[in-house]
């Protein structure tokens, strides 16, 4: 039996360098070594450079998109959100149904530590943040569309998920939607200037 063993491992060795000799000079270069065992341990390391470049990459994309999406938030802070299905004491002047949608995924190298975390179970705190960016950002292309159409209040707003898995990608789509009111007791946003006082409306000191 470990004749046999040794024997399909020398096989397996040979084979291999046949293969490596028949491959282009920079592949060898790259992937390549005097050995299968050279191989696995040079190729284990790029994979574990690659890894942590990734990570470090994605992390930096993750911070910078909460960043952009806290500067929007203040900035669309005065068109109002609530889930009520009845608009509140007011004179509605036009009313219309709004959607924000986006889809969000992880990048492949956090998905392998998903992966691993789904094996042995607990809280993800990867897919949390991934949700959390796709519930923010799926509101504030709402309130955007509010905004463009200058509605000052959005009631009745719902989110919604859906699932995009495909052989390459894992994503989720987040779909945020709502009735878009031009009330005529609010502040309104005219020419989608946001902040702007209603006319003959003094601020408040």
């Amino acid at each position: 039996m470990k004749a046999q063993i040794q024997d399909k491992i020398k096989n397996a060795a040979e084979q291999f360098k046949s293969s490596m000799s028949e491959m282009p000079v920079w592949f060898q270069d790259l992937f390549g070594g005097s050995n299968i065992w050279d191989m696995v341990v040079n190729n284990g390391l790029q994979v574990i450079g690659i890894g942590v470049i990734g990570w470090v990459l994605a992390t930096w994309f993750e911070r910078r998109h909460f960043r952009d999406i806290a500067e929007r938030e203040i900035t669309l802070q005065p068109i109002s959100t609530n889930t009520l299905k009845r608009p509140p004491p007011c004179e509605p002047e036009r009313a219309t149904l709004l959607v924000g949608s986006v889809v969000v995924a992880h990048d492949y190298f956090r998905t392998l530590f998903i992966f691993v975390r789904k094996l042995i179970g607990g809280n993800i705190h990867a897919y949390e943040r991934l949700l959390e960016r796709g519930r923010r950002e799926a509101l504030l292309r709402l309130k955007e569309a509010a905004n463009l159409h200058s509605f000052d209040s959005i009631i009745n707003v719902r989110f919604t998920t859906s699932v995009v898995a495909g052989k390459f990608i894992t994503a989720v789509e987040m779909v945020a939607y709502g009735t878009g009111l031009n009330t005529s007791q609010s502040a309104r946003i005219r020419g989608g200037e946001l902040g702007a006082e209603p006319e003959g409306i003094q601020p408040s000191r």
